[in-house]
């Protein structure tokens, strides 16, 4: 996997597939880096931060390319499974229409 990194969700999808390619988990990854696991789910999923979002704008303007080759070999089936969505939580019978 070498992408050209365009978007906050490409740059997403390459840090999930790269930690599930690493073995990690989300809590994990948060503890070796001391960030929330909300916070690395919240790039996982391609959020824009500001800073970041801001920064992608401008080399696009720019028409400069960003690109990652991440250290780890990323086998295909995890790129795949890195680019679906998670599911959503999951409901309680209470929670379910009758």
């Amino acid at each position: 996997m070498n992408d050209i990194v365009d978007s906050t969700q490409t740059l997403g999808v390459l840090i999930r597939a790269t930690r599930m390619a690493q073995g990690l988990t989300r809590d994990e990854l948060a503890h070796a880096t001391g960030l929330s696991p909300k916070f690395i789910s919240q790039i996982e999923a391609g959020k824009t931060t500001a800073q970041f979002g801001k920064v992608l704008e401008l080399l696009g303007e720019l028409g400069i390319k960003l690109h990652a080759e991440p250290s780890t070999p990323i086998p295909p089936e995890i790129a795949t499974a890195a680019t679906r969505r998670r599911r959503a939580s999951s409901k309680t019978s209470a929670d379910q229409p009758r």
